[in-house]
């Protein structure tokens, strides 16, 4: 019989015993590992064969841990693409990757995309790449208290050819609030300070190539499990510099995650980009304000 995953209120459960290392956190800052027991509502830790007593409503965060650095590890690689032969020639691919490491003070995530299109003319059989682009972002966060979390690095690693950008780098720092957080639904704000530096692959001879400016990003996540096979994201942030490096930067992200199985899904991601002012080229061509995606894709996670 395959259960697959079961969720199971806390006051129903009579004994909890965990089978891996974990790692939990007070409301003091103490900080403790070994194999978890809840029982009639006590929380214990055992660790080398020695039983260590907690008080359960003083607990802040538990998470997996291990004698192995491995093990606080996890990751997924999604690839979406499309290829099509004979009268039209074309590949269009989206790829994703990410991992996140999380103790139980702190986590540390990182996300890369890539988009590429590109088709051949079959009358001049001249190629001609429609979508160049990838993105980064690393963040760290540090948690002190359940509501409470200092985003230590937020940074962001952008190339795009048809927005006229050779890179552009962000860096800042941010307060977040978890204004939902149940097993089912979690749901985010952040805010901070913030330093963006531009490059620029073609512009007028009259105009620098290069823009930097301080500003303010905005953020929040959401997660809501529809169901046991199928979950449900929403990601948005803002970034506002001055003109000359873009405006208001906005990116949206949001989508369906099916488990096909254990370790395969599949996945529907619309993405939107939006920057209030891009940079003109030479010639004096202004790319589009905004960027739609529409992605299916299959996952690996790990």
């Amino acid at each position: 019989m395959i259960l697959d995953m079961q969720t199971i209120d806390l006051d129903d459960v009579a004994e909890l015993r965990s089978k891996q290392w974990q790692s939990i956190r007070m409301f003091d800052g103490t900080i403790a590992e070994g194999y978890l027991v809840l029982k009639d509502g006590h929380l214990s830790l055992v660790k080398h064969g020695v039983t260590s007593h907690y008080e359960l409503s003083n607990l802040l965060s538990i998470a997996s841990s291990g004698k192995n650095e491995i093990d606080l590890w996890d990751g997924y690689v999604n690839l979406g693409i499309n290829l099509r032969q004979g009268n039209t020639v074309q590949v269009d691919y989206t790829f994703a990757a990410g991992m996140q490491r999380r103790s139980s003070s702190s986590r540390f995530k990182a996300d890369y995309t890539t988009d590429y299109s590109r088709y051949e003319d079959q009358k001049t059989e001249e190629t001609k790449v429609t979508a160049d682009s990838e993105r980064l972002t690393p963040s760290y966060d540090w948690f002190f208290n359940p509501k409470v979390y200092f985003r230590v690095a937020d940074v962001e690693y952008i190339a795009d050819e048809f927005l006229n950008l050779d890179y552009r780098i962000h860096y800042g720092v941010a307060l977040g609030y978890h204004l939902v957080d149940t097993s089912r639904t979690t749901w985010d704000f952040n805010a901070g300070p913030s330093y963006q530096k531009s490059k620029f692959l073609d512009v007028h001879n009259d105009d620098s190539d290069t823009e930097d400016s301080f500003g303010l990003t905005l953020g929040t996540d959401f997660s809501f499990e529809v169901s046991n096979d199928i979950d449900f994201d929403v990601s948005y942030n803002v970034q506002m510099v001055n003109e000359a490096s873009g405006g208001n930067i906005h990116h949206f992200q949001t989508g369906l995650e099916i488990d096909l199985t254990n370790d395969f899904d599949l996945d529907l991601t619309f993405y939107a980009d939006r920057t209030d002012n891009p940079k003109p080229d030479s010639e004096g061509g202004i790319p589009e304000k905004n960027d739609f995606r529409l992605v299916v894709s299959f996952g690996y996670n790990f």
